[in-house]
């Protein structure tokens, strides 16, 4: 029987598979797998494997030990524990995506006519990870002014009674969602640093994975970030783009003409149908989770 990554390590070490026995086994996986051919070219790719093994195990060990990385699993942790009951909370019936369509913008404020609440319909491939990640990202966060979310449901029944946590469902409430640059990033601590495309603000977030991939240059993302205290993370929604697709390079041309804050999720939907139909997709490895 296949161990699962949180169950115990068959080695009897009393800890958990992920945490033990699971890495060198995926190692030596790779290298039974490699070493079925002879060639210079598969033991040079063995080496390299184990290599870069090592090195994101050793910078892993050395970045547990900083304080804004513990920092970060922390609340990362009670971001994914409050996502889960979130998710549950859905899957249960309990939650209703709506959408007021007599809600218009008026010199780019809001104004709210009566009218009654049409639900909204989403197209989103479940079956696949971008699908999953987006519908619920417009499920949890609020994706629209006029649409409601199950952050802003758990705030106003005041699902959690802990300061902490109330204070972290605001801190969702009002995320930032949008199309980044990735201008640098920091191998040694774990920062990347982002710039939005059309309002040009500038976030500096922690990202394990992301921060030590040395190819982004060509590479714009669109993703949501929360800032809790002094911690910025994206929420693992990601969808990658190269900035020379000729797609991208026009959205970005007339977005800037005529870029209104209040046009995101309509952005959000015209992103992610041309990501989930591009057949040479892009993805990259974000966000470390103990």
């Amino acid at each position: 029987m296949k161990t699962g990554r949180n169950n115990f390590c068959p080695c009897g070490s009393g800890k958990k598979y992920k945490k033990c026995c699971y890495l060198k086994n995926n190692a030596l996986d790779t290298k039974s797998n490699l070493e079925e051919s002879d060639t210079d070219d598969d033991e040079n790719l063995i080496e390299s494997a184990f290599l870069v093994q090592a090195i994101n195990n050793l910078r892993k060990f050395t970045l547990d030990r900083k304080p804004h990385i513990k920092e970060y699993y922390k609340i990362r942790k009670m971001h994914s524990e409050i996502i889960n009951t979130m998710v549950s909370y859905y899957e249960a019936g309990k939650f209703q995506l709506k959408m007021d369509n007599n809600y218009f913008f008026n010199n780019e404020h809001p104004t709210k006519n009566s009218g009654a609440l049409h639900l909204v319909e989403t197209r989103f491939d479940s079956e696949t990870r971008e699908g999953r990640q987006a519908l619920f990202d417009l499920l949890i966060y609020k994706a629209s002014p006029n649409m409601n979310c199950i952050t802003e449901g758990f705030i106003k029944s005041r699902r959690y009674r802990k300061p902490e946590k109330i204070e972290f469902l605001n801190s969702m409430l009002y995320s930032t969602i949008g199309l980044f640059e990735i201008t640098k990033t920091d191998i040694n601590e774990a920062y990347v640093y982002l710039k939005d495309i059309f309002t040009e603000i500038e976030y500096k977030i922690v990202d394990i994975a992301l921060s030590g991939n040395p190819v982004y240059d060509d590479l714009c993302v669109y993703t949501r970030l929360i800032k809790f205290h002094d911690t910025i993370f994206s929420t693992g929604l990601c969808l990658t783009f190269n900035k020379k697709d000729d797609f991208i390079k026009n959205y970005i041309h007339n977005q800037k003409k005529d870029y209104k804050s209040e046009k995101e999720f309509l952005r959000f939907v015209q992103l992610y149908n041309y990501y989930s139909n591009n057949h040479n997709k892009i993805k990259i490895l974000t966000n470390i989770i103990k």
